[in-house]
């Protein structure tokens, strides 16, 4: 009855016929504005638009935009693909949907879109290109367009710091320097930036920028966990223990999943020490333990297994006997002398080969050192190289260098043969300021693997090792490093000591009758630095030279170098004699005969040969 009595009071019966007025009129619709500004109005006021007018290109377009800023993409992506399908000129919905797929993690498609808005001088379209070219890991890609948008818009500070943060990806830490302070420079409150540049500057180990940077991120966005996390780890260094676990504390009260830096393990070692010595042995345990996690080599083993024995004694008196048993079981296994089961070791050491040929190598190089410590000269199956080789890549990206350096010479120890270990190691080295170990290593790489692409930063080692070589007066060696260093290093072709050792190698070509190389390289040499005093010997050189470019038919390039030759030895009778020759093949008949005479004052023992020719000259002068 309910439903019926609310149908007819919605549905009141018609008036009489004779008494009902003339229906109106249906009014016409009108049509959508041709544009209106969206910036004062809410995704309710375009929805009424919408409905009233459902072609409406602009409503689609900006009430995608607002919802695409409230995080609704699935929604936006709906009003966008709307607005095109009936426009598909209209570029801004093609723009925000190419952000849209960025942001729901889809970058093919991401790109496709994009990519259709840089033409028209978009720095920002060129900007997200270059995000989702490093969602997918095309980093090269992202340098390009990093580089388009910062043609547009030299202060895009987004542009700049993700091209910082690839730059430092790549070990560039003075182009990620550079880059990371023009975009602090751009916009003075870029946390991520600051950020950013504070672990370039731990980096390359100015912990008091860092700390700089770091207070300057949290104080502009306090609710980022990295910047504690790295200001803690500098605390670390000074052994400033509490005010580490402050800051780590606080990191992880924002992101409970954060990767702990192994650096903390000191920290951690030291607070559970002063909870043995306080007696309270729950936490102790904890705080080692973590200690341990963080980082298995020099771990607090023995003091670990001294609280579970103290534990599992108080456990003991209270009655709690499977605790205790817990407890001393834990501490057996903690220190329990490898050598005492030598089977246990045999398995450990076949689990650590199967490990490592699984890609499990941290695990693999734990059950290695356990089996080390109970048997330190065994020889180590080849199969762990790579594990060696793996910690030591995380060791460089990481910029523990001193670490990777030891781990990649065990794994070059067990596979020689393998190139990849050497460039790690030559990175570490290069880092480390070691240049000619890095020159070395990158050496032996080229030699077992010649079409290597090797980074070209570390090219850069060539040039110093040919410097120290030039101090050893291994000339010829320096001239082969700058040679390298040069192909990255443009200005090592202006050193004057790159000339030095090209004179050297110079004299040596001469020596072994290699003209035209030594003069090759005195010529660069020259280039170098143009006011080198020569010696007169080398006119022999330019002699011979122009001997073989006759021969070619060069003749201009001939008496080039042998005026050369006659700059540096004017009393050169081989000289005077080869131009007289040419001279007189030219029909410079008074030339020719002037270098002849001249050749024959000089050289007496060449007088008989030349006579003729200077002659058969002269008739033809009369």
């Amino acid at each position: 009855m309910a439903r019926l009595h609310r149908r007819n009071r919605l549905n009141a019966p018609s008036a009489p016929a004779s008494t009902t007025a003339a229906a109106p009129s249906r009014p016409v619709r009108r049509s959508p504005p041709a544009h209106t500004d969206g910036s004062a109005m809410g995704i309710q006021q375009w929805t009424d638009l919408i409905k009233e007018f459902p072609d409406y290109v602009q409503a689609f377009v900006e009430r995608g935009i607002l919802l695409y800023k409230t995080k609704r993409y699935e929604n936006a992506l709906y009003d966008f693909n709307k607005a095109l399908q009936l426009d598909p000129g209209q570029s801004k919905a093609v723009y925000f949907r190419g952000c849209t797929y960025l942001a729901c993690k889809r970058p093919k498609e991401a790109l496709a879109d994009l990519k259709q808005c840089v033409g028209q001088g978009n720095a920002e379209a060129c900007y997200y290109c270059a995000v989702a070219l490093t969602d997918l890991k095309d980093l090269n890609g992202a340098l390009q367009y990093l580089e388009k948008a910062l043609t547009r818009k030299p202060d895009h500070a987004k542009s700049l710091v993700l091209r910082g943060e690839l730059r430092l990806k790549r070990k560039d830490l003075d182009g990620a320097l550079a880059d990371l302070t023009a975009a602090i420079a751009a916009d003075e409150e870029d946390a991520e930036a600051l950020s950013l540049r504070a672990r370039l500057h731990l980096a390359k180990g100015n912990f008091g920028k860092a700390i700089d940077d770091l207070t300057a991120s949290l104080h502009v966005d306090p609710q980022r966990p990295m910047p504690y996390h790295d200001r803690g780890t500098i605390a670390l260094r000074k052994q400033d223990y509490d005010a580490a676990f402050r800051d780590l504390d606080q990191a992880l009260a924002l992101d409970p999943e954060l990767a702990i830096d192994p650096r903390y393990a000191d920290a951690y070692q030291h607070r559970g020490r002063k909870a043995a010595h306080a007696g309270t042995l729950d936490s102790a345990i904890e705080d080692f333990g973590t200690a341990i996690r963080l980082r298995p080599e020099g771990a607090p083993v023995a003091e670990l297994a001294e609280c579970h024995r103290r534990r599992a004694k108080e456990r003991q008196e209270k009655g709690l006997i499977n605790e205790a048993v817990a407890d001393f079981e834990a501490a057996d296994r903690l220190v329990k002398a490898p050598e005492a089961d030598g089977e246990r070791i045999d398995a450990l050491y076949r689990r650590a080969i199967a490990r490592a040929q699984e890609g499990s190598h941290e695990e693999a190089l734990e059950d290695l050192a356990q089996v080390m410590a109970a048997r330190p000269g065994l020889a180590i199956d080849p199969a762990l190289a790579v594990s060696f080789g793996e910690r030591g890549r995380a060791h460089v990206e990481e910029g523990r260098f001193s670490d990777a350096i030891e781990d990649l010479t065990r794994a070059i120890s067990l596979a020689p043969a393998d190139p990849l270990h050497r460039e790690l190691r030559a990175t570490a080295f290069f880092q480390l300021g070691e240049a000619e170990r890095a020159a070395g290593d990158i050496e032996l790489l080229l030699r077992l693997k010649p079409d290597a692409e090797v980074d070209p930063m570390l090219l850069m080692a060539f040039g110093d090792r040919a410097r120290a070589r030039i101090e050893r007066g291994d000339l010829l060696g320096a001239v082969a490093d700058f040679e390298v260093s040069a192909k990255v290093n443009p200005e090592i072709e202006q050193d004057p000591q790159f000339a030095e050792a090209l004179l050297a190698r110079c004299d040596l070509y001469l020596g072994q009758k290699k003209h035209e190389l030594a003069l090759a390289d005195l010529e660069r040499a020259l280039l170098i630095t143009p006011g080198l005093v020569l010696q007169p010997h080398l006119g022999a050189a330019y002699c011979e030279r122009a001997r073989l470019r006759l021969k070619r038919g060069k003749t201009d390039l001939a008496l080039k170098d042998l005026a050369r030759a006659l700059e540096l030895d004017p009393e050169s009778a081989e000289a005077h004699a080869i131009r007289g020759a040419v001279h007189g093949e030219r029909m410079d008949y008074a030339d020719a005969l002037a270098d002849l005479e001249k050749a024959a004052e000089l050289d007496p023992e060449r007088k008989a040969a030349l006579q003729p020719e200077i002659q058969k000259i002269r008739g033809m002068l009369s």
